[in-house]
């Protein structure tokens, strides 16, 4: 089905869900590789990329050592190695692959946040991105731009953040820390241009509790108020939805 200029994709359950974007996945980095000889990744660190993670992982036909992967958020304060750091996350999953390389934000110390801002952005800003892999938040956040503090025309491709409260509360629901006192309060994020500025992306959302939030993206208006919805402007943004994640669409 279609909302707006996006393409939405509805499967059963978790386990199709995650595997009809893994396979998108890998389609464009195998195309990206073919293409230009390397592809350029952005992954997002959460629950709801494991499945869509473990499909593009077992898929054949791609050199990892042609790909060079970021992740999009990363708390500020928490070490490097804490095991709910975002970075160390996707390490624990795709750092096996041999990739070309792994760029991870550094932000252990909020000192020099402002440093690792001008560092990830040079990365980020040498060559074009290939793909985009993400999820949408509770609140409709898109890695940690949160509703009415994104910016959507920003020329920014990473920024501190004080992260929302709802945002907060979903790392709790997800199971990363075990209450809200653990979450750390700032973040460094990917803005919005920086995300959607990838040739394609891959969206997966999974859960009854991303229902309204993937109502407003791929139904309502375009608004920093519902960062996700930006992914209606893009010309190749898929949403993989499992049956949950779209109960509150219409099914055309």
């Amino acid at each position: 089905m279609t909302e707006g200029n996006t393409n939405v994709i509805i499967n059963a359950d978790a386990a199709q869900t995650g595997a009809a974007a893994g396979e998108r996945a890998a389609e464009v980095i195998r195309a990206a590789i073919a293409e230009r000889g390397r592809a350029r990744v952005i992954f997002a660190s959460a629950p709801s990329q494991q499945e869509m993670l473990d499909t593009l992982i077992a898929a054949e036909g791609i050199d990892w050592s042609k790909v060079d992967a970021f992740h999009m958020d990363e708390y500020i304060g928490l070490p490097a190695e804490h095991p709910q750091a975002f970075g160390q996350w996707l390490v624990d999953r795709i750092g096996h692959l041999g990739l070309g390389s792994f760029e991870r934000l550094q932000a252990a110390d909020p000192a020099r946040a402002q440093a690792e801002i001008a560092r990830y952005s040079e990365l980020l800003g040498q060559a074009p991105i290939d793909l985009c892999c993400m999820g949408i938040g509770m609140n409709g956040h898109i890695a940690f731009n949160e509703p009415g503090d994104a910016d959507f025309e920003t020329t920014e491709l990473v920024r501190r953040i004080t992260m929302d409260e709802a945002s907060r509360i979903q790392q709790v629901e997800d199971e990363c820390f075990a209450n809200l006192s653990e979450v750390p309060t700032e973040a460094l994020s990917l803005t919005v241009p920086a995300l959607v500025g990838a040739g394609s992306v891959v969206c997966t959302v999974k859960g009854t509790f991303k229902a309204e939030a993937v109502k407003a993206a791929v139904t309502g208006p375009v608004t920093t108020d519902l960062p996700a919805s930006v992914l209606q402007r893009h010309p190749d943004a898929r949403i993989y939805l499992d049956a949950d994640a779209a109960s509150l669409l219409e099914q055309a």
